[in-house]
């Protein structure tokens, strides 16, 4: 989850608006709900400023949830969240990120492998790393004792990123430029890795094109083409 965003259909400009305090506030707010709710633990995956180390530090455990911290999610130069302040390219550059991220205390690396949805301009079924830039960070993320997470979207970032190693994969959507091809093979090899898979869902109306193309056994009974719920990637 990211406790900095919130469900309207355009968060960037939200962030934009908000200096850090009025940030952290709606943080604090977040986190205060899902506590209520009967999650005791959040991963942020992605915040600003390392604005979810900060919450952490500042209440006791007991007022909010237990906090799984990221910091700023890694990303390319203009690249999917980039205005969260990770940009990293370069191997150099790409250890240092990691490197920052463990000093500071975070508890998982996140990476963008692929683009996304909420960012102008990005395109969620393109990849934003190569493998040998994946590889760089889950190497020095593992060598921290920090375990790694992979934004992926398209086919080549979920491959790329099972093949670099990444701990978690988040979204696993296997969108493309007009829909939704899921890989057999590549599903079969996801789990006989043993590898997390994270995939979001809301309350919202699913998109039947992007149903329709999705193999039968990601559905549960509740989903048809009229009703309940879907992915919700970001």
């Amino acid at each position: 989850m990211h406790l900095a965003f919130h469900a309207s259909a355009d968060v960037v400009t939200s962030l934009a608006a908000c200096d850090d305090g009025a940030l952290l506030d709606h943080m604090v707010a977040a986190s205060v709900r899902a506590l209520h709710a009967g999650v005791t633990t959040v991963r942020d995956l992605g915040d600003r400023n390392y604005l979810s180390l900060m919450l952490r530090g500042r209440f006791r455990s007991t007022t909010l949830p237990h906090i799984l911290a990221a910091g700023p999610p890694i990303t390319t130069n203009g690249g999917h969240c980039y205005f969260l302040g990770g940009e990293a390219e370069g191997e150099a550059a790409l250890r240092a990120a990691v490197r920052e991220r463990a000093d500071r205390g975070c508890d998982v690396v996140k990476v963008m492998v692929s683009g996304g949805n909420i960012t102008p301009g990005s395109r969620p079924h393109e990849s934003q790393y190569d493998l040998a830039a994946l590889r760089v960070v889950v190497d020095e993320a593992h060598r921290a004792g920090l375990p790694a997470a992979a934004h992926v979207h398209g086919a080549r970032a979920v491959a790329d990123a099972l093949e670099a190693g990444f701990d978690t994969l988040e979204h696993v959507t296997f969108f493309t430029a007009d829909g939704v091809d899921a890989d057999p093979a590549l599903l079969d090899r996801i789990a006989a890795s043993g590898v997390v898979v994270s995939v979001p869902r809301a309350a919202s109306q699913p998109d039947p094109h992007r149903i329709q193309s999705w193999p039968s056994a990601w559905l549960p009974s509740s989903l048809t083409t009229a009703g309940c719920s879907r992915p919700a990637p970001r």
